[in-house]
């Protein structure tokens, strides 16, 4: 995925540069609390320093600035080095503005427009989340370690609730963890996702018809309502964390593995799997031998799910769980995921080229991918 990503930017002519840091004519420099909430917001981007945020969030959340996590964008947004320059620094009540912002590259493509709230605590400004300023009036809905929240007008099937909770409880087990609280925001669509998360604008904006994140380090879901409250694939990346030795394709196979008949954008991997014999049927020249090179396919379907989903049966079938679990400890780099299939999981003389494509055929004409860790 970063290599997509990667790849957008640099042909968008956005590139790592010099940061500057500036302020449209409108900002009110004359006003006491817009210079104030001008210095903080600029010197929270010069540092990502905590001491400009809000306490709260900062002793309630591991990482304080939800705009900043991967996944929506990788790296993160803070890991650009890219110029901010201020729009509007508006009040939405007696001591709450909102700072809308423009994260933009070298040559002024705009890659993101923010919106951040500056809160007074104690005096002086401090920054805010807009997510929680956003969802403050949805409904809510917990269960012994998962809490949602969702749209008033949103119905929450309790049926998919006790489902997800099943399947994180029969997860954790299965890999030996103890459970976590997690917490589920489910939002009307893609674009709404970024809408609550305080992008305005992305350049991704748009685009996806399904997705999903999962944001490690506080445990936070956003979601989909066509995914709904079950969105096993994502609560499958909680265990990512625990494994940071863990090839990425490893890690992004097991969590459609585990998915069923939504386990990448919506889809069951028997249709992605279909998608992609159908590719590789047209496409003769792609090697299967490095199966992390294979990343492009369109964009209804990443054969990277399908790849990395076969890798963790193939381990499973042939090592079984405790075999999945060490090559989770031991595959972190290209080289170490490609000598350990060779070494412990494939036959003398066997090919992973020909295994992979005979694979991927096999499950296309069935219409049926193995599940050999048995999730319902």
């Amino acid at each position: 995925m970063k290599k997509i990503i990667f790849g957008i930017l640099i042909s968008a002519g956005i590139h790592y540069n010099a940061q500057t840091y500036t302020a449209n004519f409108n900002i009110d420099n004359d006003n006491k609390d817009v210079r104030n909430i001008v210095e903080v917001w600029q010197s929270y981007l010069k540092t990502n320093s905590k001491e400009y945020w809000n306490t709260a969030e900062t002793q309630n959340l591991k990482n304080f600035n939800i705009l900043n996590i991967e996944g929506v964008i990788n790296p993160s947004l803070m890991n650009w080095n890219f110029s901010n320059h201020i729009l509007s620094i508006n009040p939405v009540s007696e001591d709450t503005f909102i700072i809308k912002s423009i994260f933009e590259g070298e040559n002024k493509s705009v890659f993101a427009i923010t919106n951040v709230l500056a809160k007074k605590e104690n005096g002086s400004y401090k920054l805010s989340n807009y997510l929680f300023d956003y969802t403050k009036n949805w409904k809510s809905h917990s269960t012994e370690n998962i809490t949602y929240f969702y749209r008033p007008d949103y119905t929450l099937n309790l049926e998919e609730v006790s489902q997800a909770e099943k399947f994180y409880s029969d997860l954790c087990k299965n890999f030996n963890l103890k459970p976590q609280k997690l917490t589920h925001f489910i939002a009307r669509d893609c674009d709404h996702i970024y809408d609550i998360l305080g992008y305005e604008y992305i350049f991704s904006k748009g685009t996806a018809k399904e997705c999903g994140y999962f944001e490690t380090d506080n445990n936070f879901i956003f979601g989909t309502e066509q995914a709904g409250a079950s969105h096993f694939h994502e609560i499958t990346h909680f265990i990512n964390k625990f494994y940071p030795n863990a090839h990425s394709l490893l890690l992004t196979g097991i969590s459609a593995y585990l998915s069923g008949e939504k386990a990448h954008f919506g889809k069951s991997l028997a249709y992605h799997t279909k998608r992609v014999n159908l590719h590789l049927e047209k496409n003769k020249e792609i090697s299967l031998a490095r199966p992390f090179d294979f990343y492009k396919l369109d964009e209804n379907t990443n054969p990277q799910y399908v790849i990395g989903g076969l890798l963790c049966d193939l381990i499973i079938q042939r090592k079984g769980k405790s075999g999945l679990i060490e090559a989770f400890t031991e595959t972190k780099t290209d080289d170490e995921l490609l000598k350990f299939l060779k070494t412990k999981v494939l036959k003398k003389n066997e090919v992973l080229d020909d295994l992979l494509r005979k694979r991927i055929k096999e499950i296309s004409d069935s219409n049926y991918f193995p599940n050999r860790l048995q999730y319902k």
